[in-house]
């Protein structure tokens, strides 16, 4: 729990500090925020702690998004490096973030009969799976022009 807690606060932190919010780099602003969003979701059906439960139509998704990243990450460190070893983990990191955009698009409107918290939440999954899909593409054309820029320095 503690390892958690402290992995999520980083996040909120890193995008505090990325979308310039600087309230919450703070680390116990941010701790408060982190735990306070988890107990939410714990009891957002009530007393019994289970509302964590409803996330778990998203956990697919989810859990392809941090694949897809995994492979993104890795493909882009093989394109700085040169050379086209690039293509090995490039075209499975293409593959997988099309299929989970398109599956949490899909995912979306089987969504609408259900609670309002899983609309909420795949949409931001959407939404990060569009960022870290735009933000791939730009990195992933301007890495050679950013490594000479680099070597100038």
């Amino acid at each position: 729990l503690d390892t958690a807690t402290r992995i999520q606060r980083y996040v909120v932190s890193e995008l505090a500090s990325d979308l310039r919010f600087d309230l919450l780099r703070n680390r116990y602003l941010a701790t408060a925020v982190v735990v306070i969003s988890a107990a939410l979701l714990a009891f957002a059906s009530g007393a019994d702690g289970k509302g964590a439960l409803a996330l778990w139509p998203l956990f697919g998704a989810v859990n392809q998004t941090l694949g897809a990243l995994a492979l993104v990450v890795v493909t882009m460190f093989l394109r700085n490096k040169g050379g086209w070893s690039w293509i090995i983990p490039g075209f499975p990191a293409v593959f997988m973030s099309v299929m989970t955009l398109w599956a949490s698009i899909m995912n979306q409107f089987s969504f609408t009969s259900q609670s309002l918290l899983l609309q909420v939440i795949n949409v931001s999954v959407v939404l990060i799976v569009l960022w870290i899909v735009i933000e791939s593409i730009f990195k992933f054309f301007n890495v050679k022009q950013n490594a000479q820029q680099l070597e100038k320095v």
